[in-house]
């Protein structure tokens, strides 16, 4: 069976699920991902009158950096925890580019990684199945018609 590592991201949350390709989705039509990580960045929301305006930028800029870098320590636990075959990264334009930096080590691993610009932080499990289905990284989920 074929295993995909998902992280999805934005600036202030997280989210890794897994899905194991030729699981079969419930009767239902609800998506076989299988949410294994929820992170919050609670210093992503600072208050505004610790912050001067022009070291603002600065701050979230390494807030999010070091953000960046728990979702990848937290993916390598997942990893260990349920070896993939290849790992799809949806993450808002700003994060996006943190995350590659922080699993630029996958590939040359033998793992895949694709990329794909996007904030799902909020959607359901299976809108984002069917977010990732539109663009080929997954199979559709089953529906079942009454």
């Amino acid at each position: 069976m074929h295993r995909i590592a998902i992280v999805v991201a934005d600036a202030a949350r997280a989210r890794i699920f897994t899905y194991e390709a030729g699981e079969l989705a419930e009767s239902d039509g609800a998506s076989p991902l299988c949410e294994r990580a929820d992170l919050i960045d609670s210093q992503r929301r600072p208050r505004p009158s610790h912050l001067h305006d022009d070291h603002r930028d600065a701050h979230e800029r390494e807030v999010d950096r070091r953000f960046s870098g728990e979702i990848a320590q937290q993916l390598d636990g997942v990893l260990a925890e349920h070896p993939a075959g290849e790992v799809v990264i949806v993450a808002s334009h700003h994060m996006l580019g943190f995350l590659r930096e922080d699993t630029a080590e996958l590939p040359r691993r033998g793992t895949p990684v694709h990329t794909l610009a996007l904030d799902l932080t909020r959607e359901t499990p299976a809108q984002l199945h069917d977010h990732l289905a539109d663009r080929g990284l997954v199979p559709a989920r089953r529906r079942h018609d009454a």
